[in-house]
């Protein structure tokens, strides 16, 4: 019996460290599943990050044409603005208006309202940005019949509206970064009927 137990002994001597490295395995593969899924977490949260910072952006290049109306509105129609140079414009069409509306002075509130759960809100305040819309190929009198603009019969109106391409390109950044590094950028095309005199 003894003699069975010594060679039983022999026989393990060889096995030494075979469950400490089977421990060692075990755990180092339940750290690489660990690892995997803290990376899967934060990549996550970066692509959640990156799509609330294009649908910011999307939203701000629309305030952008929004405000490039309202300053043809406020001039009395765009039959009322001076043409832009052509070089200042990215297509070569004549005649072509260009205009600048990136700032929000007036209307701080459309970025981010006090209360942080209202609505209308266009996302973060820390945001800087920069926006250029053009208006090109313009059609006037504005293409098909458009609601109130009827000149004649007995309740006539003195607008006139003209058919225009109104193309926005915004580039909004994290207010203190470097643009180049960290901006995310949108452009918009659209046909549109607006104000060409009153």
């Amino acid at each position: 019996m003894v003699n069975a137990s010594i060679a039983r002994s022999r026989r393990r001597a060889h096995e030494r460290g075979a469950a400490v490295f089977i421990v060692v395995l075990v755990i180092t593969m339940l750290m690489a599943i660990g690892l995997f899924a803290a990376n899967v977490a934060t990549l996550s949260t970066i692509a959640t990050g990156h799509e609330r910072r294009m649908t910011q952006t999307h939203y701000l290049a629309e305030y952008a044409m929004q405000l490039a109306l309202a300053e043809i509105e406020q001039n009395g129609g765009l039959d009322a603005i001076a043409p832009t140079e052509s070089t200042n414009c990215s297509i070569s069409t004549e005649p072509c208006w260009s205009f600048y509306p990136h700032t929000f002075d007036a209307a701080e509130d459309l970025v981010e309202l006090p209360a942080p759960d209202a609505p209308g809100s266009l996302g973060r305040a820390d945001v800087a940005w920069i926006a250029k819309v053009e208006i090109t190929d313009k059609i006037k009198p504005a293409i098909g019949n458009r609601a109130g603009s009827d000149q004649g019969g007995p309740n006539a109106v003195s607008a006139d509206y003209c058919t225009v391409t109104m193309n926005a390109r915004l580039i909004a950044w994290p207010d203190g970064a470097v643009m180049d590094s960290v901006g995310s950028q949108e452009s918009l095309s659209v046909v549109a009927d607006i104000l060409c005199s009153k």
